[in-house]
C-alpha cells in the first residue's frame, strides 16, 4: 500500500462528507428556488422594477456565485448570471459582479484548500474512489481545471488547492478561463434575450 493510500484512509471522515453534502444541497436548493422565483415573476419585477430590487439582485448574484464557487457541488455558478441577465440587472453589471465574486471565491477557496484541505478532501469520498481521483488528478488535473472552468462541469477551487495545484497553474488553467467563460456566457444569454 502506498503512503498516499494510507494517508487517505487515515484522514477519511464520513461525518464530514455528510455535512458537506448537506450544506451543498441546501445552498443549491436555495439558489435554484431564488432562480425559479425570479424567472416566474419576471413580468412583475420588470413592471415594478425599482433601484432597491436591482441592488438586492446584485447582492444575491454576488453571494450566489461566491458560495457556488466556494462550496464543492455540482450546480454551475453560471446559473445566477443567467438569471440576473434575464431578470434585467444588465449585462455589464452582471458580468462584472460574477467575475468579481468568482475571483474572490476561487482565490480564497484555493488558498484554504492549499493550507487545510487535505483532510477535507479525504472526507469527500470513500478511500478507494479518492485514490482514483488522485491518480486521475496526477495525469489530467490541469486540463480538468480548464474544462471545468469553461463548461458546466463542477469547478472546485478548494479541491484544486488541496490536491497540490500551484498558484500559477490555478491562474492559468482555472481563473483566467473562468473569467472568459463568464464573459462568454453573459454575452451569449444577452444576445439570446435580444433576438
Amino acid at each position: 500500500m502506498e503512503i498516499k493510500e494510507l494517508e487517505i484512509k487515515k484522514n477519511h471522515n464520513p461525518r464530514m462528507r455528510k455535512r458537506v453534502e448537506i450544506i451543498g444541497l441546501i445552498i443549491s436548493l436555495i439558489i435554484i428556488a431564488i432562480s425559479i422565483v425570479s424567472l416566474l415573476f419576471y413580468g412583475f419585477y420588470k413592471e415594478k422594477l425599482t433601484e432597491e430590487i436591482i441592488t438586492s439582485g446584485k447582492i444575491v448574484l454576488f453571494f450566489s456565485i461566491f458560495f457556488l464557487e466556494f462550496v464543492p457541488q455540482i450546480l454551475s455558478s453560471h446559473l445566477p448570471l443567467i438569471v440576473s441577465i434575464t431578470s434585467g440587472i444588465g449585462i455589464l453589471n452582471s458580468i462584472i459582479i460574477s467575475i468579481f465574486a468568482s475571483l474572490l471565491s476561487s482565490i480564497l477557496a484555493f488558498e484554504i484548500g492549499r493550507k487545510y484541505g487535505w483532510k477535507f478532501i479525504c472526507s469527500l469520498a470513500k478511500p478507494k474512489k479518492l485514490i482514483k481521483i488522485v491518480n486521475f488528478w496526477t495525469k489530467y488535473g490541469k486540463w480538468y481545471v480548464t474544462l471545468s472552468a469553461i463548461s458546466p462541469l463542477p469547478y472546485f477551487p478548494l479541491v484544486f488547492g488541496s490536491l497540490g495545484m500551484t498558484r500559477k497553474n490555478m491562474w492559468f488553467y482555472g481563473i483566467i478561463p473562468r473569467i472568459i467563460s463568464f464573459i462568454f456566457v453573459g454575452y451569449l444569454i444577452y444576445l439570446g434575450k435580444t433576438l
